[in-house]
């Protein structure tokens, strides 16, 4: 990897294996497939939702950061969307679904990075929101039988769209300015993000008795 590379292609090849290896645990693996049952997708939007929160509660307090201001959009929330879907699926209860400390714990991190390191994770999860979010519409459409758009507000984008905004968050990323240090700081940021959604897509996928399946090939 050359330091001539923008950010975004640092980014993306630095989490390459490390997103293929979090596409083939057995609970991501199953969804892609459609096989995931509504019981396990709530589990999923649960343990994803604080992870929001702290993200989307420290970005708009950073906004006119330099560094936040080059790859913020407030359109890309997910939140509010991933929430209304929770009460689709599963009720207003849906708040008494268990959470995993992996989430805990990376909630915890979120709420403590400064603006370089919020990027990082930024990237991690508004990237795949947006690459693969019509995809999993469909997909998750088809598995739980829902009706339109109905619980799968998450992957919803308003205008210009997914494509447009993702790459408006590429182009933001490579306008970063930062020594090299801290832009190695937000790479391996990105690094450990992707661990721990692996670390937190296992153990959900032993609540929901995928742990022993071995994952198929995504071809």
């Amino acid at each position: 990897m050359t330091l001539s590379m923008g950010l975004a292609t640092r980014l993306r090849s630095a989490t390459a294996s490390l997103h293929r290896e979090v596409e083939s645990s057995p609970l991501i693996a199953t969804l892609l497939r459609g096989k995931l049952d509504r019981a396990g997708y709530c589990l999923l939007l649960r343990n994803l939702q604080p992870i929001y929160a702290a993200l989307e509660a420290r970005l708009p307090t950073l906004a006119e950061d330099p560094v936040i201001a080059c790859i913020f959009d407030p359109v890309l929330a997910r939140l509010p969307a991933l929430e209304a879907d929770l009460v689709t699926l599963q009720g207003a209860s849906w708040s008494s679904l268990p959470l995993q400390e992996a989430a805990e714990v990376y909630q915890a991190h979120l709420l403590q990075l400064d603006a370089p390191g919020l990027v990082a994770h930024a990237y991690v999860r508004y990237l795949g929101d947006l690459a693969g979010g019509q995809m999993l519409a469909r997909v998750v459409g088809r598995a739980l039988v829902l009706d339109g758009d109905q619980g799968t507000a998450f992957y919803a984008f308003p205008s210009p769209g997914a494509a447009v905004l993702g790459q408006r968050f590429r182009e933001g990323l490579d306008r970063i300015v930062l020594p090299e240090t801290a832009l190695s700081r937000i790479v391996d940021e990105a690094c450990l993000g992707f661990r721990w959604h692996g670390d937190l897509f296992r153990a959900l996928g032993v609540d929901c008795d995928l742990a022993q399946r071995s994952p198929l090939p995504l071809a």
